[in-house]
């Protein structure tokens, strides 16, 4: 055997068992197709396998049947939270779209904000494939509903961030507010 022949049988050797040493990569999908049974197809950057952006299947494990904090799934549905989604094959679809509507509460992209305590802030985003943010934000205190007396956007302070773009949203209980902003990027959490 050359020397040649004996380098190239040693480097593909050592190629060969570098790759099996290494971490399992996981799998990366555009639907729940590419994943096991007991995962899910969580979405790059969450437009439900729309963007060009493949997502990357996870496990669907997770117990949070105790909590009520109602998404909205890829799948049109509404779960009562993100978990039972993820438990269902579901990742959250994070521009909404749900036909559901649930009373008092208010769809803001994947969540529905309690109308009785939160608003929805909305950041457009002005980058194609980049979903827009949403946010169940604490409503002020002159904000929350008192009985028979109407509200509107001038109940929030006047530093709010994209008061300018206030309106209200149907709940089919009753209503609340969302606020937009255009052109700024949302808080850091």
């Amino acid at each position: 055997m050359s020397v040649a022949s004996r380098w190239v049988l040693a480097v593909s050797l050592l190629a060969l068992t570098a790759c099996h040493r290494r971490e399992p990569v996981a799998s990366r999908c555009h639907d729940n197709s590419a994943c096991a049974s007991d995962q899910y197809c969580a979405y790059s950057p969450g437009l439900c396998g729309k963007g060009q952006s493949p997502g990357t299947c996870r496990p669907r494990a997770g117990d949070y049947a105790s909590s009520y904090r109602p998404m909205c799934a890829c799948d049109g549905k509404v779960y009562d939270n993100e978990g039972l989604a993820h438990a269902a094959g579901q990742d959250l679809a994070v521009m909404g779209g749900c036909p559901a509507q649930i009373p008092n509460y208010a769809a803001c992209g994947p969540h529905y904000c309690d109308a009785r305590t939160s608003y929805c802030e909305i950041y457009l985003s002005d980058v194609f494939e980049l979903p827009t943010d949403h946010f169940c934000r604490p409503l002020p205190e002159a904000c929350k509903p008192v009985a028979g007396v109407a509200r509107a956007c001038a109940c929030f302070p006047a530093n709010t961030p994209c008061l300018s773009f206030c309106g209200p949203l149907q709940t089919g209980g009753i209503d609340a507010f969302h606020l937009t902003c255009q052109g700024k990027k949302p808080p850091n959490p």
